[in-house]
């Protein structure tokens, strides 16, 4: 029995219609060619069969199986998922750090998985605009001598309420943006 008779698996008809693609792609083969030995190809139940999906194209039978050192290398892969555990975890690490805890967050697990990235920028953004907001209004509390210091709860509870809605958006799946923030760090 020659090698031409044996059957050809399922991985190997897929090779056969990656190579179809790349030849449709280069343009050495029209739609409605195309559209024929693809049909060929998948139906193919020997390697002889298999092969002559190509014929005409190339001068010998194209290789339907390749072997590990010649298949395309898988793309890099930096990151999995998408973030939410560590998304989460940065916008409450503002409760007890403000702003160093997101700042943490970017310069560790931020370089790896650009969702975290996002999440930990959009938390550290907003509690930079809280301390800012802090403090201005502390600066402006002493020149109306104590005037406006009822004002700061209300921005206490704002920034209490922001910051646990920002991790439990971010828990939910959401792509949470937090309202009057300036967005300092890109």
């Amino acid at each position: 029995m020659s090698t031409s008779e044996l059957l050809v698996t399922s991985a190997q008809r897929d090779r056969a219609v990656e190579i179809l693609k790349e030849m449709y792609a280069d343009g050495r083969l029209d739609h409605m060619e195309f559209d024929l030995r693809l049909d060929k190809a998948l139906k193919a139940r020997t390697r002889a069969e298999l092969n002559s999906t190509f014929d005409g194209l190339v001068a010998r039978p194209v290789p339907t199986f390749a072997p590990a050192a010649f298949t395309r290398p898988a793309p890099p892969q930096t990151y999995q998922g998408d973030g939410r555990g560590m998304g989460t975890i940065a916008h409450w690490l503002g409760y007890p750090t403000f702003f160093v805890g997101p700042a943490l967050v970017v310069a560790t697990a931020g370089q790896k998985n650009p969702a975290v990235r996002r999440h930990a920028v959009e938390a550290l953004n907003f509690q930079l605009t809280a301390v800012g907001a802090f403090a201005l209004l502390g600066i402006m509390t002493g020149f109306t001598h104590g005037f406006l210091g009822f004002l700061f709860p209300i921005v206490g509870i704002l920034w209490f309420l922001l910051t646990g809605i920002g991790g439990l958006a971010t828990a939910a799946g959401g792509k949470f943006r937090y309202p009057f923030t300036l967005r300092l760090i890109k």
